[in-house]
């Protein structure tokens, strides 16, 4: 596959520090994640999923992601069937496929990935050597829409069930069973929710009569519990990715549920109970993580990370001990309730971005319709500690459309906005304040997965009363694009008779349609019309008494309680967190095995704080090799690279100043993307007292495979940058297409040129090189050149020598052989 010929190699070239391939597996499961590379790779659970998986002996869990279109067009060209990171295994070859359901406008990619794959989209027209095609995640809540294209879903926690998924497999393969008895022995593991073991019937308007279950003694699907979330596998070595992620930090997961019960969150009921790792198990994790990362941030990940019992002592002591190695710690859930100036003091003494809260809706009675728990006071206080800590920006998220929203509660979004924003003068400083705006779809499992979602006109309809507000009182708006939401809504309570609808969405090539660049509305409309499909059925009102969609699936929480929370929402009536208060009676605990498990106060093991030195600098001059994949490496991959190199390695490296420190290290020049190189050189500073031999045996430990430290030595901290010290670079440039006419003939039909001139287009402006000029020496050898020069890239020379523009580095291998610097060139 040529990598070059699409936009992000880094996305398809594996081999990642911390990826595990296994030559020899007696099980190939393959993660597979329905987005693009740098989302996928941020996802917390396919994270666990590909440690827990790889521990096992003869089990071999390996990454697949959506391909963006331009490979999607190379796979396809080339006949080429989409295969695992790892060991480019084609997906058709492996024993499981298994999806993450994160998000609905994923499932076009879903179906996209099994053609891409030669997998039939059906599963009654897969063969028995097709893979066993699995689904987890909070979309198999109802994944209805995607039943006859799944042979299971995985409801709930995947820690414990996908071992005994992938255990059921592999028996089932040893003792050569076929697909039907399979299904069998994977239904009888807890969670585990086989489509084709069920039959929805429906009445004459459209509605689901029953839901009739073909399998004697199982008549629902109860979701699986991971009981101990504190002994529970979770990975300290990651993958770590060679470009920039969407969540490029260390993740350690602090807690899992939350019961503070706001009635629209899906996770806030199909993740309960709350059960908490220890400060000790997360001081632990961090600890490894860091070092076999080399990443600069950590991210303490919940649903709301404030409400972790031991989160003051535990963000104290995480300051303390990372903060002379510039670690920045991050909480990216934290609720206006849990904002204590203890915590806001920890925060701001690392990088200051913008501070996020999430009131969701303007007025009083809307929260408290909702259950959100927040009053006007707590926010506007929480605001003004907030800029009063240094923040100048505050980015505040609503939703619209929530059930029983006035046009007037839209309104006192605009007003709530502007009183935060008004919070920063009251203090003395100078503030702004972003308003993100998404619309309200009712999900299955919630209080309010009767109620209707409200159209596309009227989304429109309140976004334009907002954007006119927000304009007049001077704060920024963003918004989500109402087809965006009509289509979430659509699937979020859909059923099985919406899949001939994104079987027909990808032949018209839907793809990506998260993404607003790749979302066609018009492809849809036509789905939908040639399916003979309304989809704004779906986002009608239900009656409280119809079957719906996901009756038969068990998340825990029991309908009669979310029938209580919603006529509680309606009375404008609050319920308590459980997890302080009086049980809610919700109907997930046991109160043995699953219930909710807090940390206790005093469990934060003494943490010592890192003593700040004034170190002595040293540069170190350093040689390295970037071949094979590495050489799909942009100048920018490159850099994460060392950057994480050095810390992974223990190097002593200096940093820049400020709230952004940096490495201290320059690259002699950027090589272009696909050139293997063994002339690669850069200057790092370091603490003094490390010799440079020291440098490349601890970087060498740790670089992937294509990069290697060839040489290295101390020079004068003060000398000056390599890069005026280039004065040529010699190249080895083998040419991959014939050519007519012998190649020593065209080096010597160039060389007589006085001059060869040519115009290149750089950042907007006009470069001229005179590629004779800056040849120092040009030899032909067997289809290769041997060029010496100083400024031209070799593609360019490659052309002008042979005559041929249409040249591209896809025709052309190209060495890097050796940089001749000023005192070593020859006097012409």
């Amino acid at each position: 596959m040529n990598l070059l010929a699409v936009e992000k190699p880094a996305r398809y070239m594996g081999g990642e520090m911390g990826s595990i391939r296994k030559d020899e597996a007696d099980l190939r499961f393959a993660l597979a994640f329905p987005d693009v590379y740098e989302v996928g790779m941020s996802h917390l659970g396919l994270r666990i999923l590909y440690h827990i998986l790889n521990a096992v002996d003869g089990i071999a869990a390996e990454r697949v992601f959506a391909p963006w279109p331009d490979m999607e067009s190379q796979l396809e060209a080339a006949g080429s069937p989409l295969a695992t990171q790892e060991s480019a295994t084609p997906l058709a070859a492996c024993h499981i496929v298994g999806f993450t359901l994160q998000y609905e406008l994923s499932y076009t990619n879903i179906l996209n990935m099994l053609r891409l794959a030669g997998i039939p989209l059906l599963v009654e027209e897969r063969r028995e050597t097709f893979p066993l095609i699995i689904g987890g995640g909070p979309c198999a809540y109802n994944p209805e829409p995607l039943a006859p294209f799944f042979d299971a879903f995985l409801l709930g926690d995947g820690e414990e069930a996908v071992l005994e998924i992938a255990e059921a497999v592999r028996l089932a393969k040893r003792s050569g069973e076929g697909k039907k008895a399979l299904l069998e022995r994977l239904a009888a593991i807890e969670g585990v929710y086989v489509p084709s073991f069920f039959e929805p019937r429906y009445h004459p308007d459209g509605s689901i009569a029953e839901i009739i279950p073909l399998k004697a003694g199982q008549t629902q699907v109860r979701r699986r519990f991971l009981a101990d979330l504190d002994t529970a596998p979770y990975p300290d070595a990651p993958v770590v990715p060679f470009m920039k992620t969407i969540h490029d930090r260390v993740a350690v997961e602090i807690a899992r549920g939350c019961t503070r019960g706001c009635r629209f969150c899906q996770a806030g009921y199909i993740y309960r109970p709350v059960r908490e790792r220890s400060p000790a198990t997360v001081l632990e994790l961090v600890e490894k993580s860091l070092e076999a990362t080399g990443y600069d941030e950590i991210s303490l990940l919940s649903l709301s990370s404030g409400d972790y019992s031991c989160i003051a002592p535990l963000l104290t002591g995480l300051m303390a001990r990372y903060a002379q190695d510039r670690v920045a710690v991050s909480l990216p859930s934290l609720r206006v309730g849990t904002l204590t100036e203890e915590l806001i003091d920890e925060i701001k003494k690392v990088r200051k971005t913008g501070f996020t809260l999430a009131p969701e809706a303007g007025s009083e009675r809307m929260r408290a319709v909702i259950n959100k728990g927040i009053s006007e006071a707590d926010l506007l206080e929480g605001a003004a500690n907030v800029y009063r800590a240094g923040w100048r920006l505050i980015k505040l998220y609503f939703m619209i459309g929530l059930p029983g929203e006035t046009l007037d509660d839209v309104l006192e979004i605009a007003a709530l906005a502007r009183r935060v924003k008004d919070q920063a003068k009251a203090v003395g400083v100078s503030g702004e304040v972003n308003v993100s705006v998404s619309s309200f779809v009712p999900k299955a499992h919630t209080p309010f997965q009767w109620e209707p979602q409200i159209s596309q006109d009227e989304i429109r309809e309140r976004q334009g009363l907002l954007r006119g507000d927000l304009k007049r009182r001077k704060l920024h708006f963003k918004w989500q694009d109402a087809p965006l939401s009509f289509m979430e809504g659509v699937f979020a309570r859909g059923d099985r008779r919406l899949a001939p609808v994104l079987v027909r969405a990808v032949e018209l090539g839907c793809r990506f349609d998260g993404w607003g660049e790749h979302f066609s509305p018009a492809r849809w409309q036509q789905a939908f019309a040639d399916c003979g499909i309304r989809p704004e059925w779906y986002l009608r009102r239900r009656s409280l008494d119809e079957v719906l969609p996901w009756d038969h699936l068990d998340c825990g929480v029991t309908r009669e309680f979310l029938l209580a929370e919603r006529e509680r929402a309606f009375g404008e009536s609050a319920t308590e967190d459980c997890r302080h208060g009086r049980c809610s009676a919700c109907g997930v605990c046991d109160f043995s095995a699953v219930a909710t498990r807090l940390s206790p106060h005093d469990t934060l093991p003494p943490l010592a704080a890192a003593v700040a030195t004034e170190p002595v600098p040293a540069r170190v001059r350093l040689r390295f090799s970037k071949t094979g994949a590495m050489r799909f490496l942009s100048h920018l991959e490159l850099i994460t690279v060392f950057t994480r190199a050095v810390s992974r390695a223990g190097v002593p490296i200096l940093f820049s100043q400020g709230f952004h420190p940096h490495p201290k290290f320059s690259f002699a020049t950027a090589t272009s993307v696909g050139i293997e190189s063994n002339a690669e050189y850069m200057d790092m500073l370091v603490a003094a007292g490390i010799s440079a031999q020291e440098v490349q045996r601890r970087l060498n430990l740790v670089l992937p495979e294509g990069l290697q430290v060839l040489e290295a030595e101390l020079v004068d901290v003060k000398s000056p940058s390599l890069s005026p010290q280039m004065a040529a670079t010699h190249y080895r440039i083998t040419l991959n297409k014939t050519l007519s006419g012998d190649l020593s003939e065209k080096c010597e039909l160039f060389l007589a040129h006085d001059s060869f001139v040519i115009q290149r287009i750089k950042k907007g402006e006009r470069q001229t090189i005179d590629l004779r000029r800056e040849t120092v020496s040009l030899v032909a050898g067997n289809g290769s050149i041997e060029l010496v020069a100083g400024r031209g890239k070799p593609v360019e020379y490659a052309r002008a020598i042979t005559g041929d523009d249409t040249l591209s580095m896809d025709d052309l291998r190209v060495e890097k052989l050796e940089v001749i610097f000023r005192p070593a060139l020859p006097h012409d």
